[in-house]
């Protein structure tokens, strides 16, 4: 219960943000703390899914369902024009320069998440869907995430 109010409260935060889009910090405001969620939320399914902690149904379920619904709403808002500036970011220029194959990876781990809340009520087929997403999120992140920035 508490995992879905979190949901609730945090969509309906990316939510807010993502209808002010005016201003491309609110756009960064909203792209990092959303990323920072799906970050926390995708390492617990992978910490669940290496034994690292006890699997729980229930508990896979709802995460997988919420980072679907996160990183949906993150792509579709948090990178708009002029959100490259703005405020300190990870985010490399390459995002906007090269919007074509960034979007592709967009679709490619939200298509991995997919499989993620498919299999999430089975331990084999979430770690199964699991490897796919650290794949995805880290050939993304080798291409357009500044790992200087601090």
């Amino acid at each position: 219960m508490k995992l879905r109010f979190l949901a609730i409260v945090a969509l309906a935060f990316v939510s807010t943000l993502a209808q002010a889009q005016s201003k491309p910090e609110d756009m960064i405001r909203m792209r990092q703390g959303g990323m920072n969620l799906l970050s926390r939320n995708v390492s617990a399914l992978n910490a669940m899914s290496k034994g690292d902690v006890p699997y729980n149904k229930d508990v896979a379920m709802q995460k997988a369902e919420f980072v679907n619904m996160l990183a949906s709403e993150i792509f579709a808002a948090g990178f708009g024009p002029g959100s490259d500036k703005g405020l300190p970011t990870r985010a490399k220029p390459s995002i906007w320069t090269e919007g074509d194959s960034f979007k592709a990876g967009q679709e490619k781990l939200l298509a991995a998440l997919k499989k993620v809340q498919a299999g999430a009520g089975d331990l084999a087929a979430l770690k199964t869907a699991m490897g796919d997403v650290g794949g995805t999120c880290k050939g993304c992140h080798d291409n357009y995430r500044d790992s200087s920035y601090h």
